[in-house]
């Protein structure tokens, strides 16, 4: 394929262009690719500056997540023609030309950005501070795996999880190099293999070296963090985000026992690598300091400036304006009563949805049309949650598990998992699911928890398609014409894509 070898420095907003080895950085300076990473520094900023690509709204900051993805999901109803989404409710693709090749494009210019780095870091390892050798290059990896899986999510075919076979298919490229060459399309089953690699490397590198990891560090081990360079380290590629990616990775080919292999961290009851929310943070709290994305089971996020400024036309039923009057605004997404209360299971009679803690911190249920609540700041908001988009959650881990002890005839482990996770909701002890529930009626407890859990991230339409799923109501049945992303133009045109 043909890439725009970019990458974007500096840890503030920078501007980026088009070139070959040469790099276009505001103020208008030429710096030559080697001659950037002469610093330990430089190396830094290229890192950071492929995560703040990936808040794009245009991506990650938005479409991949908050709105387009899970309007195709069917998570959201829309109010008629003038809204922006509203065709993507009907997988018409024809009309989101620009929207699909986003993705597209700005993922591999990330793609670009780590793959700079990493054809230096080994060649210029005598700059650098051993844990800064080890961290920028695993995270350079594993981002490169993570960006490549959701590539081939959207574009490759559906249903591969229960047909393994249809990973044969043509999906997408997998591009290991800082260059202009083509890159050969691949099957789904050479680009996961790639993925994989990728991920095992990162994760060997991590596993000690990381500041968030799974193997205890030495008396020797330092890690300078003067600039801060380590702080959040649930915003970057650590060592927890490698094993769910790989984790993603395992179910899309429909490998349950390394999936499982995969989470095992995460579900250890003794030792879990991830809390819990606490209500008292979400719910009982002041709205200003309301933690709606349960911030603590995120275990990879990106960090969007003015997040909620970029989804207010989205999410509010009304536009305020200058004269401070309203009016109706139909570009907002929403669940018609019905379908929020169905989601929660209101009508059980049992109490599930009323004590549901998702139900209860996500929603605005005061009017006909229920908005989410999910990114709501308030003025002044001190939430911890504020500007956080999570990529990566606990409960997915808890759900990969289920799905996969269910399938390996392990079913009463599943059902335990998700009683945990019930139970981490909110969901009174009494209302457990029965261990003895049958291999079927398990799978649709799953599908059952991700549409409660999976508002506004983007992961519904994931597990669906690799599931080959009917979407209830979806105006078609499950095929590539809903599930498969069409390539852009140019790439079918230059680089003889099928």
């Amino acid at each position: 394929m043909k890439l725009k070898n970019i990458i974007l420095t500096g840890i503030a907003a920078i501007g980026f262009a088009s070139c070959n080895d040469w790099l276009d950085i505001q103020p208008k300076t030429e710096i030559k690719l080697d001659k950037m990473f002469e610093t330990e520094s430089g190396f830094k900023n290229a890192l950071i500056g492929g995560y703040i690509m990936m808040t794009d709204s245009l991506i990650y900051g938005r479409e991949m997540t908050i709105t387009f993805m899970d309007v195709l999901a069917q998570q959201f109803e829309v109010k008629g023609t003038g809204n922006p989404y509203y065709y993507a409710k009907f997988y018409d693709y024809t009309r989101y030309k620009s929207t699909t090749e986003n993705f597209w494009i700005k993922n591999y210019r990330i793609i670009a950005n780590m793959n700079a780095i990493l054809e230096q870091i080994d060649g210029k390892k005598d700059i650098l501070h051993p844990t800064h050798y080890a961290n920028i290059k695993a995270e350079a990896l594993a981002l490169r795996g993570f960006l490549h899986l959701d590539l081939l999510r959207m574009f490759g075919t559906y249903g591969t999880t229960v047909d393994p076979s249809k990973l044969d298919q043509l999906s997408i490229p997998y591009v290991t190099e800082y260059s202009k060459n083509i890159s050969d399309q691949l099957s789904g089953k050479k680009v996961l293999e790639l993925i994989l690699k990728d991920l095992k490397e990162a994760e060997k590198l991590s596993e000690y070296w990381s500041p968030y990891n799974q193997v205890p560090q030495d008396e020797n081990y330092e890690r300078p963090n003067d600039d801060n360079f380590y702080e959040y380290p649930r915003s970057r590629m650590n060592y927890w985000a490698i094993k769910a990616t790989q984790a993603r990775a395992y179910m899309w080919m429909g490998d349950y026992t390394n999936a499982l292999e995969a989470v095992k961290g995460f579900i250890n009851k003794d030792k879990p690598a991830i809390k819990w929310m606490d209500p008292d943070d979400a719910i009982n709290t002041e709205a200003k300091y309301k933690d709606l994305t349960f911030s603590t089971e995120h275990i990879f996020y990106i960090n969007v400036t003015n997040l909620y400024n970029s989804l207010r036309p989205y999410v509010e039923s009304f536009d305020i304006h200058g004269d401070f009057t309203s009016t109706p605004n139909d570009d907002f997404l929403y669940k018609s009563e019905k379908n929020l209360n169905d989601t929660y299971e209101m009508g059980s009679g049992t109490g599930i949805g009323t004590s549901d803690y998702r139900y209860a911190a996500w929603w605005d249920k005061n009017d006909i049309e229920k908005k989410v609540e999910k990114f709501r700041e308030v003025t002044d908001s001190k939430s911890d949650s504020k500007n956080k988009v999570p990529l990566i959650r606990k409960p997915e881990m808890f759900y990969i598990a289920a799905e996969c002890y269910n399938n390996l005839n392990q079913t009463a482990e599943a059902v335990k998992l998700l009683n945990e996770v019930r139970v981490a909701r909110g969901i009174p002890y009494a209302n457990n699911l029965p261990e003895g529930l049958s291999k079927e009626e398990c799978a649709q407890e799953i599908e059952k928890e991700w549409k409660k859990e999976y508002i506004s991230e983007g992961q519904l339409f994931y597990y669906y398609k690799r599931l080959g799923k009917e979407i209830q109501g979806a105006s078609m049945g499950a095929s590539d014409n809903m599930y498969k992303f069409p390539l852009p133009e140019k790439e079918i045109e230059i680089g003889g894509r099928q």
